[in-house]
């Protein structure tokens, strides 16, 4: 922000991540909030992703109904709209994922969230 010269200079800037801050999604929220609790400061794009990526292992666990590491790759493929704090999700034929971007403006040095755009497969 110094570099900047402030906040003040730091408006209409347009970037897209994982998620933001400042989306009102309860689900969102309630994630900054505990983690905001917990470490005392906000919680960045990697810690979001982390806390999706377990939740995500626990869900294809739940819906594998046992520890069989074949049984839970195979519901790991089969995610469909997973909605985690980064946004919903699922897997394509390739494993890779379909998963939402989230467009964030800057204002002042103050996030907002502009939309949230899910990729056609």
């Amino acid at each position: 922000m110094e570099l900047a010269g402030g906040p003040q200079n730091l408006n209409d800037i347009y970037y897209t991540n994982h998620y933001t801050i400042a989306d009102p999604d309860p689900k969102v929220q309630a994630f900054v909030k505990a983690y905001r609790e917990k470490y005392g400061t906000d919680p960045e794009a990697f810690a979001a992703t982390a806390y999706d990526a377990a939740y995500l292992l626990a869900d294809a666990i739940n819906r594998a109904g046992k520890a069989d590491p074949q049984a839970i790759r195979d519901a790991l493929e089969q995610t469909k709209d997973f909605q985690g704090v980064t946004g919903r999700m699922s897997f394509d034929a390739n494993h890779n994922p379909i998963k939402e971007v989230t467009i964030v403006a800057l204002r002042e040095d103050k996030q907002s969230l502009v939309k949230k755009i899910l990729p056609k497969s």
